[in-house]
């Protein structure tokens, strides 16, 4: 009897010490908005467009805010891609990005894009980087 309780008490702070203790599993490395090459590049979605492999990495991405954000039951507006700084329209325009070319894909809920970009974004942001292309060494 004594040897299943020190075998239970043993299991119970095995347990907790790996709840508690930081792991190296995968899911607890991956940020909730933002997609790193590393990620883009262990995909199966790594040959197709950007807008495939968001789908699949982190679809709250694509899906419109919850909830309607203005007076009179407007819908809300459509989420808005950035790409490198520069503003391209909505989100559409993954599809035309191939998912080898992208460092990073960082989304921005409604609140912080409207804070980082205007009221005009109360759908949200996602913004993409593309892999600097390197220069070839100076002859």
């Amino acid at each position: 009897m004594r040897t299943m309780q020190w075998a239970l008490s043993a299991l119970l702070l095995t347990g907790a010490w790996l709840a508690v203790s930081p792991g190296e599993a995968v899911a607890q490395k991956r940020q909730r908005d933002v997609i790193t090459r590393d990620e883009i590049l262990a995909s199966a979605q790594r040959e197709l467009d950007i807008f495939v492999v968001v789908r699949s990495l982190r679809p709250h991405f694509l899906a419109p805010p919850r909830g309607v954000r203005s007076i009179g039951g407007a819908p809300p507006a459509a989420t808005v891609l950035y790409v490198n700084g520069n503003k391209m329209g909505d989100l559409s325009g993954l599809k035309l990005i191939s998912a080898r070319d992208v460092e990073e894909v960082r989304y921005l809920d409604p609140s912080k894009a409207e804070d980082q970009f205007g009221i005009e974004h109360s759908g949200g942001a996602v913004m993409v980087t593309l892999v600097r292309a390197t220069k070839p060494p100076a002859p």
